[in-house]
């Protein structure tokens, strides 16, 4: 998604979302493998995710805003970007996503998640 990242960050930006934090984050499969541990046995692209969080850059951010974790569920859209376009072609997986690997953007399941992601992207001093 880096190629993109400018349209998708002028999207977030667009809709109202406070980017209060931001970093260019580069995983090794050890690192990829933790982030997306809670995927494991349930999703059967894991493997294929792992490896695609490790060809590059990811573009991290922290959000802040009210209900910001469901509102940025919300604007994501479903994970597959085929179901996405389908219902709802105006959420940033139906827009940028390719597959259900490569779906542009990943988003925190909880709020309480989001504060650990935030703790492992820019340390434990930041908070949603």
């Amino acid at each position: 998604a880096i190629p993109l990242a400018g349209e998708i960050l002028t999207d977030i930006a667009a809709a109202g979302f406070e980017i209060s934090a931001m970093r260019l984050w580069y995983m090794d499969k050890a690192v990829a493998e933790d982030f997306l541990s809670v995927y494991k046995g349930v999703l059967p692209e894991y493997h294929d995710m792992v490896k695609q969080l490790c060809t590059g850059a990811s573009l991290v951010m922290e959000l802040r805003g009210e209900d910001v974790v469901l509102r940025f569920r919300e604007f994501c859209g479903p994970h597959d970007p085929e179901v996405a376009r389908h219902l709802r072609p105006q959420t940033l997986r139906a827009k940028y996503g390719l597959d259900r690997v490569r779906n542009a953007v990943h988003c925190t399941d909880l709020a309480e998640d989001g504060v650990l992601e935030v703790d492992n992207f820019f340390g434990p001093t930041r908070q949603l």
